[in-house]
């Protein structure tokens, strides 16, 4: 039975039964070793990974896997990594999938675009219950060009991982050095109506050192066998040096979410959120949302979200900027290899308010792109640009905004460097906005150093 049909398991009478074909066919996988080059074996080192192989296979796996150890990573990358395939599968005839994710994990930052390593990974992942990750390297897997079982047997692994969910969680955090954290102007004197007026040194542009944490964790009681309920609260926090203001925000939610086939998920609810600038109450917002999403075509290798929110904010103190704001944003990803994914992402959004020069349009369009290189780092580029267009003129200032934005970023991570369960995130970022009113015009450029589960 050949690797890459490990996971094509057909339909039988029991749950039981097909679960137990599953682990039987993933055991026969592991006990394959890859296919031999012509002439692989002349070395010293490939004649002790021959030999490792057949002690596996002949039930003495210990005498197999210290030979390997012994023997130590491999500069000719054919031989590193059938050593290391050698290792992943005596721990996975052992049932040893914890001790197998080590090896696993490298092949696949050796090798990305190998579908078979990336679903054995998958696989062990799940088995050691880190079934986030897992779902991950499913989904990747999937564009690969699958065969139609295997692709179907994917899809059932990853229905289960999400219909066995009793609540998700997010946690990130990184350091943010900013050179505009507060998204001020550079400019030194602006003009109301003809006046100039020179802005003092606390309005104007300036760097800092600041914290980014995100956390946020949501239970998923069962209500029925596809409709869970979702109650959330999540926190957004930006914490800055300085007089620089802070910026935290939380947000409580209270949903529902229906799960189908094919990946679908329907979702509405309730949202509450709060916001503080520098400790001070600063605006709260109600309202409520509608999600939907699925993957595309039978291949599964494109998926589709759509989101729709309406909601209030009330800013305190300034009870006349009330503002009622629709949003509608779509979002496309397209898997083009096991180690490509793409994504475009389209939003727009009006916002309604009693005051008419708070009131207009804002429409953003973005693409992006995650690239797995051989080596183990995983590069995601991201580019933006929008426009936001006022209804009316401000008085004061006497100019209607126009606002056009810029944004490019970079994130980037090497998944064979780990801490605690988590990889190390580098991320760069350039931001420019331009306005009609040039108190609205700004550059950002910033980095963050954070930490990700997502590899």
């Amino acid at each position: 039975m050949p690797c890459g049909k490990a996971f094509a398991i057909r339909h039988t009478k029991g749950r039981d039964l097909r679960l137990l074909c599953v682990a039987v066919c993933l055991a026969l996988c592991l006990a394959l070793p890859l296919p031999r080059m012509a002439g692989a074996d002349a070395t010293p080192a490939a004649q002790i990974i021959r030999q490792a192989e057949a002690q596996i296979v002949n039930g003495a796996a210990p005498e197999g896997i210290a030979a390997l150890t012994t023997l130590g990573p491999q500069p000719d990358a054919t031989l590193e990594q059938r050593r290391l395939w050698a290792l992943a599968m005596a721990q996975a005839r052992a049932d040893r999938p914890r001790a197998a994710l080590p090896h696993l994990d490298r092949l696949v930052s050796l090798d990305p675009k190998n579908p078979t390593y990336r679903l054995e990974l998958a696989a062990a992942l799940d088995r050691a219950g880190q079934t986030d990750r897992a779902r991950y390297h499913y989904d990747l897997a999937q564009g690969a060009g699958l065969d139609p079982d295997l692709g179907q047997e994917i899809a059932r692994r990853i229905d289960r991982i999400d219909r066995s969910k009793f609540w998700e969680g997010n946690f990130a955090i990184a350091l943010t050095p900013e050179s505009n954290a507060a998204r001020r102007t550079a400019a030194d004197t602006i003009f109301i109506g003809n006046l100039p007026f020179r802005l003092r040194p606390e309005a104007q542009a300036k760097a800092a050192q600041g914290l980014k944490i995100d956390l946020g964790i949501a239970a998923l009681p069962k209500l029925g066998s596809d409709l869970r309920a979702r109650l959330g609260l999540s926190t957004e926090a930006r914490l800055f040096e300085g007089s620089t203001p802070d910026d935290i925000q939380t947000t409580a939610e209270l949903g529902l979410v229906h799960l189908g086939d094919r990946s679908r998920r329907i979702g509405a609810g309730l949202l509450l959120s709060k916001r503080w600038i520098d400790g001070a109450d600063y605006a709260r917002s109600h309202g409520g949302f509608l999600t939907w999403s699925r993957s595309l075509g039978m291949a599964a290798r494109s998926s589709m979200a759509v989101t729709l929110l309406r909601d209030v904010t009330d800013y305190d103190g300034a009870p006349f900027r009330q503002t009622t704001r629709t949003l509608g944003a779509l979002r496309l990803t397209h898997l083009a290899s096991s180690q490509m994914q793409l994504r475009l992402g389209l939003s727009l959004e009006r916002s309604d308010s009693r005051l008419p020069w708070e009131s207009g349009d804002r429409a953003s369009f973005s693409i992006g792109a995650q690239y797995a290189f051989r080596g183990g780092i995983l590069a995601d580029l991201e580019l933006s640009t929008g426009t936001l267009t006022r209804d009316a003129t401000d008085p004061f200032f006497g100019v209607r905004r126009k606002d056009d934005r810029h944004i490019a970023q970079i994130r980037l991570t090497h998944r064979d460097w780990t801490l605690g369960g988590f990889a190390p995130v580098l991320e760069l970022g350039l931001e420019k906005q331009r306005s009609s009113n040039s108190i609205y015009s700004y550059d950002n450029t910033r980095a963050a150093i954070g930490l990700t589960r997502r590899f």
